[in-house]
């Protein structure tokens, strides 16, 4: 792909029309033709008949030089609004760095000082120790200056800070190699053991003990391990290792301002892990603490978070026999909100809508919200992952089964079959294929559905043993098939079996 059609890939619409604006901004020009080079590659025009749309007589020399000053004010562009979007401190000490820089070189020394002493503290506050080894060692550079205080104490400063850069280079080597380990896990499908790999890398880089003060190293080692365990759906070993880490950390050092960001996360994680594992209640719990969280410091973090929170409380809602509230939830976002969410939640709640419509037995509601995703199953893969497109797909072979087109869902299982053949061999997917190949031949002789045999048949070969280790998105396929096997409501048999004791 050309390069600079790839940049512009990356810009969403929203991102576009404010690049639109950028680009005006000096107005110096009527007509801009590198203006006229974004439009064409936004719409996908062939390289070849750029050149003739934009000049008369074709003009390689004329039009290069056009990419490099369209290129230019991209890349000042995304600059800018990587500044702009940066919720950390670290772009405005940078700045800060730079304006003290600006005003040394032009002789404003007070004022370059009170802008130094300003961004030392900001870095202080939030663990910036990179950016204050910068910050010391441009004091040390400008201590021979009437406004400076004593280079030996800024020499003890920096010798302490030191100390904190070497431990985050330390902590970023070890997170990368951990991640590069956890990696390997996830897609060899190995059952090793997580927490050994990771407690391994943490003592031979002697951090143990500092993740417990860091929660930002913290909360991205448990990402890690999140990522292995909704690899492999394995929630109930998850939820009590995150629970305990959580409870550790804020009983020992707690979480400051700086740090309310991996906090509010945490939580997410741990109501997360708790509605996999049925407990919908304690996930509330959790959401409800999140909540609290996500009011603090102003809202800082409530509009970041405010999707997945909002999700996450229809889905408990919806397994506590409530999905009416669920639906209501996910309704009320208005338009204007919804588009003006991340593109991943916006489909995410139109995914989650249809599944609640599904539960009511609203299939040509479910149908038509599928419906207005309006993107290729190819797409989607890029933006939302394989397993997700695969479960999309079985939902919408449910659906149209539930409206009666049965040759339509044959059509979509054939296409299915072809599409994830690759995905069958592992075993998480192996499921996934016989629910549909159950469900195929359903279609083709409805009169299994009264053979015991055939009914026991699919029990086994669905139904994960434990049953408390049972993956709540498999048991969801599960419960449908049940219900028209046994000729009862989807939505109370996955009731009864969603919230069915362990122990029973």
């Amino acid at each position: 792909m050309d390069k600079l059609q790839e940049l512009i890939n990356t810009l969403s619409e929203d991102d576009k029309r404010e690049f639109r604006v950028f680009i005006n901004r000096q107005k110096s020009k009527k007509q801009r033709k590198d203006l006229d080079l974004f439009e064409l590659i936004c719409v996908n025009t062939p390289v070849k008949e750029i050149q003739s749309k934009l000049y008369t007589i074709p003009n390689k020399v004329a039009y290069h030089t056009l990419r490099k000053r369209l290129l230019k004010h991209l890349t000042d562009f995304v600059v800018l609004k990587q500044i702009d979007d940066d919720t950390t401190a670290t772009s405005s000490i940078s700045g800060q760095i730079s304006l003290a820089t600006y005003l040394f070189n032009n002789k404003s020394d007070e004022f370059a000082w009170r802008i130094l002493t300003g961004a030392e503290q900001s870095a202080i506050e939030n663990d910036q120790y990179e950016l204050l080894n910068n910050i010391y060692h441009l004091q040390i550079e400008k201590s021979d200056n009437e406004f400076s205080t004593d280079i030996n104490d800024i020499y003890k400063k920096w010798e302490a800070n030191k100390v904190l850069v070497d431990e985050n280079e330390r902590i970023n080597i070890a997170y990368n190699f951990i991640k590069k380990e956890i990696n390997v896990v996830i897609r060899s499908g190995e059952n090793k053991n997580v927490n050994s790999i990771i407690d391994d890398l943490l003592t031979k880089y002697k951090l143990k003990d500092v993740v417990f003060k860091r929660p930002e190293i913290l909360f991205k080692v448990l990402d890690l391990t999140r990522r292995v365990m909704l690899s492999r759906k394995d929630f109930y070993n998850f939820e009590p290792y995150i629970i305990h880490t959580y409870e550790k950390l804020n009983t020992k050092h707690g979480f400051s301002k700086k740090n309310h960001f991996y906090k509010i996360n945490i939580l997410y994680m741990i109501a997360h892990v708790l509605y996999r594992n049925r407990k919908f209640n304690e996930s509330n719990g959790y959401l409800s603490q999140m909540h609290d969280s996500m009011l603090e410091n102003n809202k800082a973090y409530y509009k970041q978070f405010y999707p997945k929170h909002l999700m996450l409380q229809a889905a408990n809602f919806s397994f506590l026999n409530n999905n009416n509230e669920s639906i209501t939830l996910l309704e009320n976002i208005k338009p204007n909100a919804l588009s003006k969410l991340p593109l991943e939640e916006q489909i995410n709640i139109k995914f989650n809508l249809s599944i609640y419509y599904g539960y009511s037995e609203q299939y040509k509601k479910s149908n038509f919200i599928l419906q207005t995703l309006n993107h290729s199953d190819n797409w989607l893969i890029k933006k939302m992952g394989i397993e997700w497109v695969l479960k999309k797909n079985m939902i919408e072979i449910m659906i149209q089964y539930e409206l009666e087109n049965y040759e339509i869902s044959l059509n979509r299982i054939r296409s299915f079959e072809r599409n994830f053949s690759e995905l069958f061999n592992h075993p998480l997917y192996a499921r996934a294929n016989q629910f549909i190949q159950t469900l195929k031949s359903i279609i083709n002789n409805p009169q299994l559905m009264k053979d015991t045999h055939f009914v026991e048949q699919v029990k086994t070969t669905l139904v994960k043993i434990p049953s408390e280790q049972e993956d709540l998105q498999a048991m969801t396929f599960y419960a449908w098939l049940k219900s028209k096997m046994i000729n009862e409501s989807f939505y109370n048999v996955l009731l009864e079996i969603a919230n069915t004791r362990y122990d029973n």
